[in-house]
């Protein structure tokens, strides 16, 4: 592959610059979330290359020494698809989408990594296709009345009758670091927003000798909490988690290193998610089990493959 590099992803998704109470009920709401409608930052954290230089390389590789499964061929409105992905042994592919007439010859339309996930039952809210066509970003429950999750589906036309509001479906799930460090901070202080002022209240009544400069800050600990919170566009999101075990994959001759996490939940089963970060994402930085990290993490998923292939 060609040797220009990409841009490093932008280190203010991991930024510890300090943020007005404003910024951050907007940031915990996902208030000033788009929909993004564009591959390049995923390619180029996968890659470590300018994507609109290695695009048109992936695509011949794919279509000359990649595969298809049945469950990755089907008709639709008159219209025959084919995904081909590659490489064939390796949980982190290229995949092009190949569509033409029925009958006819087919061309690709779409090319987009795909990354097999860990298998989790959600139930779906919305699925927003994008305006292009065949890809979608869908979002699923998983606290009632909170923000869905929101992720990437490379399969959108293959599973849209499936996508019914409401309706729960076996998903695998997959994210993609464009950051990734080793977590800095085991404690956080407040000292500003709505949750201090109810802190600085109680703290008050419980010490009516004081007056409102002597209220310290909130301390919130985080070592060993595992979060997710809404990143700049839909499907993105800031993971503080802990790694819970590290394997090896590559794309090409490009080593990838992939997290496994969880995120436990009250009222539900635990979302498991496994994490690929590239060298390019990694740098210097070796995960390894056991290590607490802050993550920018772009998420994918698709309802599972219904022939029962392991991912």
């Amino acid at each position: 592959m060609p040797k220009d590099a990409a841009k490093k992803p932008p280190t203010e998704k991991l930024s510890t610059r300090k943020i007005s109470p404003e910024e951050a009920k907007a940031a915990l709401t996902g208030k000033n979330r788009v929909h993004f409608e564009g591959l390049g930052d995923a390619w180029g954290a996968l890659t470590g290359q300018n994507p609109a230089a290695v695009m048109s390389q992936i695509i011949g590789t794919v279509l000359e020494a990649g595969g298809t499964r049945p469950v990755w061929q089907w008709e639709r409105d008159g219209k025959e698809y084919v995904l081909m992905a590659w490489p064939q042994d390796q949980p982190s592919r290229a995949a092009v989408l190949m569509v033409g007439e029925k009958g006819g010859k087919l061309a690709p339309v779409t090319v987009a990594p795909l990354l097999e996930g860990l298998p989790n039952d959600l139930m779906v809210e919305e699925a927003r296709p994008w305006e292009r066509g065949h890809l979608a970003d869908v979002a699923v429950s998983m606290i009632e009345g909170e923000n869905p999750l929101w992720f990437f589906t490379p399969l959108y036309n293959r599973d849209v009758e499936a996508l019914t509001p409401g309706v729960t479906h076996t998903f695998t799930l997959a994210g993609l670091a464009w950051g990734l460090r080793r977590a800095w901070l085991d404690e956080l202080s407040i000292t500003s927003g709505p949750r201090f002022e109810a802190w600085a209240a109680d703290w008050l009544t419980k010490n009516p000798d004081k007056g409102r400069l002597d209220v310290p800050p909130l301390k919130i600990p985080l070592a060993g909490k595992r979060m997710i919170f809404p990143g700049r566009n839909f499907c993105e999101y800031q993971v503080r988690g802990l790694v819970e075990g590290v394997a090896e994959c590559a794309l090409e001759k490009m080593p990838i290193k992939i997290l496994y996490m969880s995120f436990p939940f009250e009222d539900r089963e635990p979302l498991c998610l496994p994490v690929y970060a590239s060298a390019f994402v990694l740098g210097d930085y070796a995960p390894e089990e056991g290590h607490e990290v802050d993550m920018y993490v772009w998420l994918q998923g698709r309802i599972v493959d219904s022939d029962g292939e392991p991912a």
